[in-house]
Order: structure tokens, then C-alpha cells, then sequence
């Protein structure tokens, strides 16, 4: 089915995204683009908004209890009827479950109930090293390595990096289409995310050298 005109206005106004997402900025802010996206149609709008929920869930980091992750993962496999959005939440699910398994393991705990393609293949292979899953997931002996060496900040830039890869490779698939956008709204995502951390790391850098530059001369607030 051909795209409205206005389609192919929205993605070509769209500013290139950058090769990598550890940059300073994204590359449009998120006023701009939502004001870019009022271009849609109003299905492919609640396709975007759907996604986009989806994507602030995963991004707090709230300890989630394995049922209350499948509740809303059979939520959302039920409501969304988009195959591309459907493969972008089975693939971040993927790498939840896996990560979770990892996590849980190193810490002595029993198999996560998880969710996704690979909960069966977990529990069989619990004692392998990477679950026998290294041709599908070739980065898990990295982030075990990153586990086990305690360097979270790189844990999680390496899990936004195999996400980040993935949605490089799909977008070669899709010009000048409604999943083309899908596919930059979930790199810019991986933009912001990333950007924003370094923003809150560099705030507590900030604080804590103000602090230590202070001193005894530190501001009383009584």
C-alpha cells in the first residue's frame, strides 16, 4: 500500500542519525519531533504511541517481579497488531530475559521465568556458559565478563549497543516507510537514553568535585 506524501516529507525532514548513539545531543529534540509526527495518520499514531509506552517501560528500572514482566509483555503482544513493532518488543524482551538469566545466576537464584523465544532454552542449557545461545546472541560472554568485572555503566552500554545493531541492520531494509520511521524513533530512543545518563553522571560528577572543592567552606543551611 502506497504511503501518504506526506510520509516521505516527514522522514526526508528528519536529521540523519548519527552512526553511533554515544554522541552529545540527539539529533532532534523530542518537541520537534513530536511536532513532526502530528504528520501521521491517526492509526499509525497510536502505532507510535504504543511503542513508545513501551519503550518508557523498559527504560525504568524498577525491580519487576517475573509475572508482572509477562502480564505486560502478553499486553502488549495482544494490543499491538504491527509485525515490526511486534519483532522491536520480542527482541528487547530477548535481551531482558537473557540479561536476567546472567544476573540471576552469578547471584546462586533459580532460572527467571522470563518471557520471549528463549525461556525453554535457558533452563535447559542453566549450566552452559551462555546458554548455548552464542550463534543467535553472540554478545552474552561480553556482558557476562561486564558482570562479572562489576562495571555496570559498561553492561548497560553494551546491552544498548547489540539494541542499537540490531535496529542499524533492520533499517536497511525500509526506505521512505511508516517501519523506516519506526526504526529511527527506536535508535533515537537508544540516543536519548544514552545522552541522558551522561547527563545525570556528569550532574553527580559536577556535585561531588563542587562538594570537594567546598570543603569546610561548604554553605551551612542551618
Amino acid at each position: 500500500m502506497p504511503y501518504p506524501v506526506s510520509y516521505y516529507m516527514l522522514l526526508a525532514s528528519l536529521p540523519h542519525m548519527p552512526r553511533t548513539f554515544d554522541v552529545e545531543h540527539v539529533p532532534i529534540s523530542r518537541l520537534r519531533l513530536e511536532q513532526r509526527l502530528r504528520m501521521l495518520s491517526a492509526r499509525d499514531a497510536g502505532t507510535v504511541e504504543q511503542v513508545q509506552r513501551f519503550w518508557l517501560w523498559d527504560r525504568q528500572h524498577a525491580e519487576r517481579t517475573d509475572q508482572e514482566v509477562r502480564e505486560e509483555y502478553d499486553r502488549l503482544m495482544t494490543a499491538i497488531r504491527n509485525p515490526l513493532v511486534r519483532n522491536i518488543i520480542a527482541f528487547r524482551m530477548d535481551v531482558r530475559t537473557i540479561t536476567s538469566a546472567l544476573r540471576r545466576r552469578r547471584l546462586g537464584m533459580a532460572p527467571p521465568e522470563g518471557v520471549g523465544r528463549w525461556v525453554d532454552q535457558i533452563h535447559r542449557h542453566w549450566d552452559h556458559p551462555d546458554f548455548r545461545l552464542i550463534r543467535e546472541h553472540p554478545w552474552i560472554p561480553a556482558l557476562k565478563a561486564d558482570m562479572e568485572a562489576n562495571v555496570p555503566l559498561q553492561a548497560e552500554r553494551r546491552l544498548l549497543q547489540v539494541t542499537w545493531n540490531r535496529w542499524t541492520r533492520l533499517s536497511d531494509d525500509y526506505h521512505f516507510s511508516f517501519e523506516a520511521l519506526l526504526l529511527y524513533l527506536a535508535r533515537w530512543e537508544i540516543v536519548d537514553r544514552w545522552t541522558r545518563r551522561n547527563e545525570q553522571l556528569g550532574c553527580r560528577r559536577f556535585e561531588t568535585l563542587l562538594t570537594e572543592a567546598l570543603g569546610a567552606h561548604a554553605p551551612s543551611h542551618h
